[in-house]
């Protein structure tokens, strides 16, 4: 299966986008790196190390009673990552895993444990303006055999997989293949290294179109990272022994996820101190790209069909539908698409997953035809700095939201470590636009280490850097040697970044 992000020409400058898209056993508790005698790291100093306790919380929910109506939503400040609903799922032998991870391309050295696995419901908060309480949905994976006594708590954020309940990261649905499988190398290559791992959904899927819960807004920055954030305070309520310092991974759109719950943490706050952030090509590009798309003239001019860019359309609708749901009020996103085009976009928001594409290609050719009149005019060639906007009020507001949606990193989280890892062969997120990904975190003067990998691609630097990742993790929360420096970094990122739209 093939996931496309396809952008071309100089206005835009954003270079064809695609990707690859994208019963159990109990084993005995050892120390994933040994005991000194076995030439292992073990920081704590040798011998067995028992595995994590069940979950403080009772996990006897139904899969279902997760994903439904979740009852009282505290309101508190204090209930933030409160589970509301534990359902235990299937367990994954370690070499049910390490047989994943081998078909899908991982390099690493094989994996020590296989995983207890537990779904989740947890409180969480909406990033709208009152910040309403919300709900996230979640996957748990907790490994047999742990890295070390005192784990830190890893929050793995997911890529892009669409807004609609079905797309839900913690489902798996089958038909979704290829975006599964790059979930699956995110998330095993760091349970199957010793640590214990929640992958959110994100607020927003589960009990998905029920009153006062919008979908997910499309990389919102508030939206995401306050779920992100609080999927920390989930995993240390199931599990109180884990450590305080608290790791963020992400990939592609994961990796902005991960980088705005960091921009956030000052402020927002985490289970503990954020003590760093790993990001596999992270998609911290300007939001600007998802109204610079509508502008009717450029589109015309380089034949920017949706056939042509049938995912950075799709994203175009996404983000403005679900941005105007969570920031403006229930409806108000179908209130940007003209009326004959309303009941195929909802049916699309509602259902469609990544690569999903029909309902928009069978009813435009260009995506700015799905929008009402005078929108795209609005917005376009300011969301691509060609204009201003001159005092429209619609333009202020969605320049305003493309801007905030890829926060400045300031204060702790410009000293936090950040790790980047980028494959020369990644034409998902080519390297004009990792340029200007790798432009802002510099601007922000972020504390930032880069491996580049001349031949991975946007889901193969998974593979062949889980293990560094791991090894990174350890060195930070364990005491541990830190890995070899990579061979190459960010100086064989040779590209400039490509403008417009502008990147800021």
């Amino acid at each position: 299966m093939k996931r496309a992000l396809c952008f071309a020409g100089s206005l835009l400058a954003i270079a064809t986008l695609v990707v690859h898209a994208s019963g159990c056993s109990e084993e005995t508790p050892a120390p994933l790196n040994g005991s000194p005698a076995d030439g292992g790291d073990d920081p704590d100093g040798g011998g067995a190390v028992a595995p994590l306790a069940d979950p403080a919380v009772p996990c006897g929910d139904a899969v279902d009673a997760v994903y439904g109506d979740p009852g009282a939503v505290p309101t508190d400040d204090a209930s933030r990552g409160k589970i509301l609903k534990c359902s235990k799922d299937a367990d994954l032998a370690k070499d049910a895993l390490q047989a994943e991870l081998t078909r899908l391309g991982y390099t690493g050295k094989p994996v020590a444990s296989g995983a207890r696995t537990y779904k989740v419901l947890y409180r969480t908060t909406r990033g709208d303006a009152a910040s309403t309480p919300g709900y996230s949905s979640a996957i748990v994976y907790v490994p047999t055999t742990q890295r070390a006594d005192k784990l830190p708590i890893v929050v793995a954020a997911r890529g892009s997989r669409g807004q609609a309940a079905r797309c839900a990261v913690s489902k798996f649905d089958p038909a979704l293949g290829g975006i599964n499988d790059d979930a699956h190398r995110l998330a095993y290559t760091l349970v199957g290294n010793g640590y214990a791992v929640i992958v959110p959904d994100l607020a927003g899927y589960a009990n998905f179109g029920a009153a006062n819960n919008p979908p997910s807004a499309y990389a919102q920055a508030a939206d995401v990272g306050r779920s992100t954030l609080d999927g920390s305070r989930a995993l240390k309520q199931l599990f109180p022994q884990l450590d305080d310092k608290t790791i963020l991974v992400g990939h592609s759109q994961g990796g902005h996820s991960a980088l705005s719950a960091l921009a956030l943490a000052d402020s927002y706050g985490a289970a503990g101190t954020i003590a760093g952030v790993a990001v596999y090509a992270p998609l911290w590009l300007s939001q600007r790209t998802w109204g610079s798309i509508l502008e009717a003239g450029i589109a015309n001019d380089r034949d920017y069909t949706i056939a042509k860019l049938a995912s950075p359309s799709a994203i175009a609708v996404w983000y403005h539908y679900t941005q105007a749901e969570l920031l403006d009020g229930p409806g108000e996103g179908i209130k940007l698409f003209k009326a004959d085009k309303q009941a195929a976009v909802k049916e699309f928001v509602d259902g469609a997953c990544w690569g999903e594409y029909k309902l928009l290609s069978d009813n435009a050719k260009f995506a700015y035809e799905l929008f009402v009149d005078g929108f795209p005019a609005a917005i376009g060639n300011p969301a691509a700095g060609l204009s201003q906007c001159n005092g429209d009020a619609t333009c202020d507001k969605w320049i305003g939201r493309y801007k905030a949606d890829r926060p400045n990193l300031t204060g702790a989280a410009a000293t936090t470590p950040i790790l980047m890892m980028y494959g020369g062969a990644d034409t998902t997120i080519t390297p004009d636009r990792m340029a200007c990904a790798l432009d802002r975190l510099k601007s922000d003067g972020t504390n930032l280490t880069v491996c580049y990998e001349g031949t991975a691609d946007h889901a193969s630097i998974i593979d062949v850097r889980g293990e560094h990742v791991a090894d990174w993790i350890a060195s930070l929360t364990l005491g541990a040697t830190a890995p070899a420096a990579c061979a190459a970094n960010e100086s064989a990122i040779t590209a400039t970044c490509a403008t417009p739209p502008p990147n800021d």
